[in-house]
């Protein structure tokens, strides 16, 4: 009886030692603190950025993706070097390990790709998905548009035409810069920017000599009024063509149907209800509907501010 006591210890003692063993070493994250994201944009389109981590616990793994091709990629840590594995595809897979500490939490990330900005209907197109799939208690984000390019709204400073909405816009240094402030992001929650400029055109005549210029004092007054009335234009083309599959056909039956519930949009697209929730949660964050309460579901028309005339 206690030859047999001791085999079932001994087995056991086997068992725990091999779970030991393979078991991945798993590292749970506490989340993030704060998370600044500053994103400079050339001339040439290309996005250079710089990403500051501080986390809440001294995390020992750090991994993330990036939609795009980076380059140049660089990562430090106020507690010492980083080692991080660089898969460069389409999708830029990024895996690194730090040696944190409990006074010393705080990860540069530096990298430039050419794929966050594209053209769409003549108009350049902002989007960088920078989500660490954690909980982050603030979130400062900046994007700094090249020289001679405006954001694509009311005005430069105003009603821009970018996700998240809170953005807004300042003059520095003769560029445009749009600066988003965010708090209590959750993990499952997508840390995605996006916003539409476009390139200063110059009437051909502004390059003449001061002179000449003074000469067409007014028809220059009469040409700058021109170009900020059509900034003013907000265009339902261009928000309906950065939205999803998904996203575009909902939004074209709201558009079709002016009024309608959501449990109408469920049987009409064959959508799960979950599906159609987060839908139309997202279009009602972008500020493209408005969602009002009734009974037991909800009644979803397009938002008259964001397509008015």
């Amino acid at each position: 009886m206690k030859i047999k006591s001791f085999q079932i210890i001994s087995l056991l003692s086997t068992v725990l030692l091999i779970s030991i063993i393979i078991l991945p070493d798993v590292t749970t994250a506490a989340g993030i603190q704060f998370y600044k994201i500053d994103v400079d944009i050339d001339e040439n389109n290309k996005a250079i950025v710089n990403l500051v981590i501080t986390f809440k616990e001294p995390e020992k793994h750090l991994s993330f993706d990036v939609i795009g091709r980076v380059e140049n990629f660089e990562a430090t840590s106020n507690a010492g070097p980083i080692e991080c594995n660089v898969e460069v595809s389409g999708i830029s897979y990024i895996d690194c390990n730090m040696s944190l500490t409990e006074y010393r939490k705080e990860v540069e990330i530096k990298f430039e790709t050419m794929d966050f900005v594209r053209m769409l209907d003549n108009k350049l197109y902002f989007s960088a998905d920078l989500s660490p799939s954690t909980e982050i208690d603030g979130v400062s984000a900046t994007c700094k548009l090249p020289l001679g390019f405006l954001l694509v709204g009311e005005n430069i400073t105003s009603s821009i035409l970018s996700y998240p909405l809170n953005a807004s816009a300042h003059i520095v240094g003769g560029r445009i810069l749009v600066v988003w402030k965010l708090s209590n992001i959750e993990a499952d929650e997508k840390l995605k920017f996006e916003i539409l400029y476009e390139q200063v055109k110059t009437p051909p005549w502004f390059q003449l000599r001061i002179r000449h210029f003074v000469l067409f004092g007014t028809v220059f007054a009469v040409v700058l009024g021109f170009v900020l009335i059509r900034y003013a234009r907000k265009s339902e083309k261009l928000v309906l063509s950065v939205l999803d599959e998904h996203e575009r056909m909902i939004m074209e039956i709201i558009t079709r149907e002016g009024e309608i519930k959501q449990r109408k949009i469920v049987q009409l697209t064959n959508l799960s209800k979950a599906k159609v929730s987060r839908v139309v949660k997202s279009l009602a964050e972008r500020g493209l509907i408005e969602v009002e309460r009734i009974g037991r579901t909800n009644r979803i028309r397009l938002s008259k501010k964001k397509f008015e005339i």
